[in-house]
C-alpha cells in the first residue's frame, strides 16, 4: 500500500528516499530472464521519449548502474510498539468454568520493517523487505490466542516480501512473496510483520495512454506514488501497509479537489496465491489458511474504476475470490461524491458510498453445513479538507441451516476497515447474521494531526461474544460446534474506536516521519460478559 501522511492517512504520500544499494541486491532483477529478451527492449529517459542514442552510448554496466542501482530507493519504520488488553473477550467465554484470571495481556515491543525497491532496466526490476521484532515486555501468562500479535515473548524476524517485476507501459506483472491491498485478502498491519502472500499478482491499467507524454513507457506510471488512490494489489513499488485509522476509505478514497480527467481510470487486477505467512509468529510460508490445513491458496479477478467529472466523482469496484478448499466470495462498492460547496478551506463535499458481498459454494468436505452469506452496507458522509462525518449501517439476512445461520469466513483477512460498521475489535462479519449501525468523526486540523472517534451499534441474530478464532481443528472441519463461547440469540454490543496520529514535525520539522499514534476499542456487551478494553500505542519513524 502506498505509505501516506496524517491527513486523515489518505492524502500526500511520503516519498521515498533515493539511495544506491549493493550491486548484488538490484542483480535480482534478472534472474530467469534471457539475455536474448534484454536485447529486445529499448529504454525511455525520464521524459517518456525513447533514448536510443544515450542506450548505445552506455555499456550494459554502466546502464545497469544509472537505471538500477541509482534508481533504488529504501523505505520502512523502525520504533516502539506498545499493546495491552483488559478483560479480553477471546476469555473467558461466559458460562465456561469460573477463574481469577482476569485475562489481561500486554506486550511492549521494538522492532523494524525494511524495504527495498530497485530501479527498472528493460521493464524489470525487484523488490524486498526485511521484518524484525523483539520484545521488551510481556505478560500473556493465559496463553490467549488475541495477544500473540507481536512477538509473545519470541523474536521474530521475516523475508516478507521478495520478488521479481515486469513493467511494461500500462500493466505489471510481479511474482514471489509480496503484499496484497485488496477487501478480502489483505496484509492487514498493525503490527511490525504484515501477513505476506506468495504466488503471482497481475494489474493493467486500459486507459493509461492518458500519461504517455507525462510519464516513462517502461513504467505502470512514474505517477502512481503520488496518486491518491491506493487499491488493488501493490503497484509498481510496494509500500508499508497499513490502516492505523480503520477506514474503508483505504480501498478506493474519495479526494478533495480531484484534479478533472478526461477519461477514466480504469484498472484490472488479478492474483493467484499458493502460501501465505501469518502475521501472528515466525512461522514459515505455509500450505494453510487461517481456518484450515492442505489448501492450495487462493485466486482473485477484479476491477476498480474512477472518474472524476464537473459534476463529481464516481468509483467503484468488484472482486472475485476463489478461496480453494474453503469458500467463494464476491465483494462490490459504489460511490458518489458531489461538487464542493463553500469557499477556501470551509469547502465541503457531501457522499454516498454502498457495498455488497456474498460467500457461497463452501467446501463439504471442511464446512458440512455450507457457507450461504451476504453483508449489505450503504455510507452517507461529508467531508472537508479538516472535518469528516458520516453514517452508516450493515445488514446480514439470516440464511438457517448454513454455517450459523448465514455467517460467513474470512480465510486471509482480519477484514480491519473493509465493512462500514467496522471497528478496531470486530464486524457483522464476525457476529454472524445481524445489523450494525453507526457514526465516524474525523478530525485533522493540520498535516500533522489527524483524529478520529467512531460509535458503533450491533446486534447478532446468533451471537457468540468474541468467540471467531476458532480453526478447523484435527477434523480440518468448522461447524456450529466450532464455537467455544455459548450461542446467544439476539446479543447487542457496542464498538467504540479513539484514535490519534501525531508527527513530530510539527513540532520541529527535522522530525518530520516521527510518529505517535495511539487507537483504543472498547467491546461492550448487553449482559455476561466483562467491557473489552484494547489499546495500541506506537511510536515510530517512517521513512
Amino acid at each position: 500500500m502506498t505509505t501516506h501522511d496524517l491527513k486523515g492517512e489518505l492524502a500526500r504520500p511520503v516519498q521515498a528516499s533515493k539511495v544506491s544499494v549493493p550491486v548484488w541486491m538490484a542483480g535480482l532483477v534478472f534472474v530467469g530472464f534471457s539475455a536474448a529478451a534484454i536485447a529486445q527492449t529499448p529504454t525511455a529517459d525520464k521524459s517518456g521519449a525513447d533514448n536510443a542514442d544515450t542506450q548505445d552510448a552506455l555499456t550494459f554496466p554502466e546502464m545497469f548502474k544509472r537505471e538500477v542501482v541509482t534508481g533504488s530507493e529504501i523505505h520502512g519504520r523502525v520504533g516502539i510498539y506498545d499493546f495491552r488488553r483488559w478483560g479480553d473477550t477471546n476469555q473467558p467465554y461466559p458460562g465456561q468454568p469460573a477463574t481469577d484470571d482476569k485475562f489481561n495481556n500486554e506486550n511492549t515491543n521494538y522492532g523494524a520493517q525494511i524495504g527495498i525497491q530497485t530501479g527498472r532496466i528493460y521493464g524489470f526490476s525487484a523488490g524486498a523487505e526485511f521484518v524484525y521484532s523483539g520484545g521488551f515486555y510481556g505478560d500473556n501468562d493465559a496463553g490467549t490466542r488475541l495477544n500473540c500479535v507481536l512477538a509473545c515473548g519470541d523474536e521474530i524476524s521475516q523475508i516478507t516480501q521478495g520478488y521479481l517485476q515486469f513493467n511494461s507501459y500500462g500493466a505489471q506483472i510481479r511474482a514471489g512473496r509480496q503484499l496484497l491491498n485488496t477487501p478480502l485478502a489483505a496484509s492487514d498491519q498493525f503490527t511490525f510483520k504484515p501477513r505476506s502472500f506468495s504466488g503471482v499478482s497481475a494489474t493493467i491499467r486500459p486507459l493509461q495512454t492518458a500519461r504517455r507524454l507525462q510519464y516513462s513507457p517502461g513504467d505502470l506510471a512514474e505517477g502512481d506514488a503520488t496518486e491518491p488512490s491506493t487499491f488493488g494489489p501493490q503497484v509498481t513499488r510496494s509500500r508499508i501497509a497499513d490502516n492505523q485509522n480503520y477506514e474503508t476509505d483505504q480501498y478506493l478514497p474519495f479526494a478533495m479537489g480531484a484534479e478533472t480527467m478526461d477519461i477514466p481510470e480504469w484498472q484490472l487486477v488479478g492474483a493467484k496465491i499458493d502460501r501465505f505467512a501469518s502475521r501472528f509468529n515466525n512461522t514459515n510460508y505455509r500450505s494453510d489458511n487461517r481456518y484450515f490445513t492442505d489448501v492450495a491458496g487462493f485466486w482473485m479477478v477484479g476491477t476498480t474504476f474512477r472518474h472524476v467529472f464537473d459534476q463529481g466523482q464516481v468509483i467503484g469496484q468488484y472482486y472475485h475470490y476463489r478461496f480453494q478448499q474453503t469458500v467463494s466470495s464476491d465483494y462490490g462498492e459504489i460511490g458518489y461524491m458531489a461538487p464542493a460547496f463553500g469557499e477556501g478551506s470551509s469547502q465541503w463535499a457531501p457522499y454516498v458510498r454502498a457495498q455488497a458481498s456474498a460467500s457461497y459454494n463452501a467446501d463439504e468436505q471442511r464446512i458440512p453445513q455450507g457457507i450461504d452469506n451476504q453483508i449489505y452496507g450503504l455510507k452517507v458522509g461529508v467531508s472537508s479538507s479538516d472535518l469528516g462525518f458520516a453514517v452508516f449501517g450493515t445488514y446480514s439476512p439470516v440464511n438457517e441451516g448454513s454455517f450459523n445461520n448465514g455467517q460467513t469466513l474470512n480465510p486471509y483477512t482480519d477484514l480491519s476497515g473493509v465493512f462500514y460498521t467496522d471497528t478496531m475489535n470486530n464486524g457483522i462479519q464476525n457476529f454472524g447474521p445481524g445489523w450494525g449501525a453507526g457514526v465516524r468523526f474525523d478530525f485533522t486540523p493540520s498535516d500533522n494531526l489527524a483524529m478520529y472517534a467512531r460509535y458503533v451499534k450491533y446486534k447478532a441474530e446468533f451471537g457468540h461474544y468474541h468467540d471467531f478464532y476458532f480453526t478447523g481443528g484435527p477434523n480440518n472441519q468448522i461447524t456450529d460446534d466450532s464455537f467455544t463461547g455459548n450461542l446467544v440469540r439476539d446479543q447487542y454490543s457496542d464498538g467504540i474506536g479513539i484514535g490519534l496520529t501525531y508527527d513530530l514535525g510539527g513540532v520541529w520539522k527535522q522530525l518530520a516521519g516521527l510518529k505517535i499514534n495511539n487507537n483504543l476499542g472498547i467491546t461492550r456487551y448487553d449482559e455476561n460478559a466483562p467491557d473489552f478494553y484494547d489499546n495500541r500505542l506506537r511510536f515510530f519513524y517512517q521513512f
